[in-house]
């Protein structure tokens, strides 16, 4: 037997078949039915290869994001001009350590709130999510509640938009379906926006991309969800990070406006580094270089790729004029260890301590 909820979105799953752009509203719509009602995962895996073939526009990721919004979890206590998030699309074709996660505890040291998106490694030995997991936070248990309190107490917490709201639990078992079980490991809108919904009401955030080609699309996806600013970024030799080892391709917007720029390892006052100085070492090394970035134990290439994230937070949250301005108070934070006692804090308030000095032990 047919679901009428999903046989009222194919008309539209026909338009865009056809390689038609979606609205805002029709794309909420196809996705708002398909979250809810599509158990198999055909629909969902319709719409995503039809999207991402033709190409994603603003509008569709829009829809996509307010569907998350809509039957997401939200936190309207934690809006704030000092809280921001550090994340981006995953999927890089060059593999590093794990950069916004080690960025978004120096950013915290200095004072601002941090709800950080993770997820677990896909196509990277670790996501943010199996570092947290190393010490004993779970993202699958940091509920709605948790999230809000240990963001207050500690300045950071992690968590899956996913997994704070019952609503979301069947988008939950087709994503894992279809993107897991199935091994379809395709690009797709997912990919691109679902770590962009958060419950928090956000003002600001720094987003890295997996390619230079979604930059303009997601600084104007931005703008439409309200940001005041942000940057998208796509850094070489192929990561979603702001790159010390080649360029950086930078949209940065403010408002409704926007402008587009390159950054150097030169123009933000660092190093040139080479590709094996930042590459992953596998899950275990890339635990363990989270860990010596945040004591101050690492001052090389890895530190100095975490602090030019870090001050391009700093950046986007007014505190500067320029990125490379931030750059040497993120990397005294480092140096400090003050990150590594937010950690502490973390683990203290949502982990199991004994994890964080059984890892402390091997570095």
């Amino acid at each position: 037997m047919t679901n009428p909820n999903l046989d009222k979105i194919v008309p539209i799953l026909a338009k865009v078949v056809d390689g038609q752009n979606l609205t805002a509203q029709e794309s909420e719509k196809v996705f708002t039915n398909i979250f809810l009602y599509d158990k198999e995962g055909y629909h969902l895996a319709t719409i995503i290869a039809a999207i991402h073939a033709k190409g994603e526009t603003a509008d569709e990721l829009l829809g996509f994001v307010n569907t998350y919004r809509k039957l997401g979890a939200r936190i309207n206590s934690l809006s704030s001009d000092k809280l921001i998030d550090l994340s981006g699309t995953g999927g890089g074709t060059f593999k590093t350590i794990n950069v916004s996660t080690t960025a978004s505890f120096i950013v915290a040291a200095a004072g601002y709130k941090v709800a950080k998106e993770a997820f677990y490694g896909v196509t990277s030995p670790t996501g943010s999510a199996d570092i947290f997991l190393a010490f004993g936070i779970d993202i699958r248990k940091i509920s709605k509640n948790v999230l809000e309190k240990t963001i207050k107490k500690v300045g950071i917490c992690p968590y899956f938009g996913s997994f704070l709201s019952p609503s979301l639990a069947n988008i939950n078992q087709i994503d894992r379906k279809i993107f897991v079980d199935k091994r379809l490991h395709i690009r797709s809108p997912f990919h691109l926006a679902t770590n962009i919904y958060s419950p928090a009401l956000l003002k600001y955030r720094i987003y890295g991309c997996y390619s230079e080609k979604y930059l303009e699309v997601l600084g104007e996806l931005f703008s439409k969800l309200g940001y005041e600013r942000s940057l998208v970024f796509y850094g070489y030799p192929g990561i979603p990070e702001i790159s010390n080892v080649g360029k950086t391709i930078v949209v940065e917007q403010n408002g409704k406006k926007f402008k587009k720029y390159i950054l150097t390892p030169s123009s933000l006052g660092i190093r040139r580094a080479k590709p094996e100085d930042i590459k992953t070492g596998g899950k275990e090394q890339n635990i363990i270089d989270f860990l010596r970035i945040l004591q101050g134990k690492e001052r090389g290439p890895k530190a100095d790729l975490a602090a030019i994230n870090a001050a391009a937070a700093f950046y986007v949250l007014g505190e500067s004029e320029t990125i490379a301005s931030s750059v040497p108070k993120a990397l005294g934070i480092i140096k400090s260890g003050e990150g590594f006692r937010i950690l502490e804090r973390l683990v203290q308030a949502a982990g199991q301590p004994k994890l964080l000095q059984a890892w402390l032990t091997k570095i």
